[in-house]
């Protein structure tokens, strides 16, 4: 893990940690349920909400700045199951 650990509090780097579950949870569900990674494809907050799987923009912040490595793996795994377009309309904004 990153130094900069000292700078968060507990509660942060649990909150990290449910993020980098649920990232490894969505890889792996991917990875087998193609109903799943259709519904993702085409509604991504839907169906990410609808699976549990939202998560909050503190806690990725967080597992970037303290343990980039498990971050980086973790984006680099789903990367290879999702597409561009996916990518957009995940930061796109959700209220139009």
């Amino acid at each position: 893990m990153s130094q900069q650990v000292a700078e968060y509090s507990a509660a942060q780097i649990v909150d990290a940690n449910k993020a980098a579950h649920t990232m490894e949870a969505l890889i792996g569900r991917l990875s087998y349920d193609e109903n799943f990674a259709s519904h993702l494809a085409n509604n991504p907050r839907e169906a990410l909400d609808g699976s549990g799987m939202l998560m909050e923009k503190e806690a990725v912040e967080v597992l970037m700045a303290t343990d980039p490595e498990r971050f980086d793996k973790l984006c680099e795994a789903l990367f290879d199951l999702v597409d561009s377009d996916f990518l957009h309309q995940m930061v796109a904004p959700s209220c139009a």
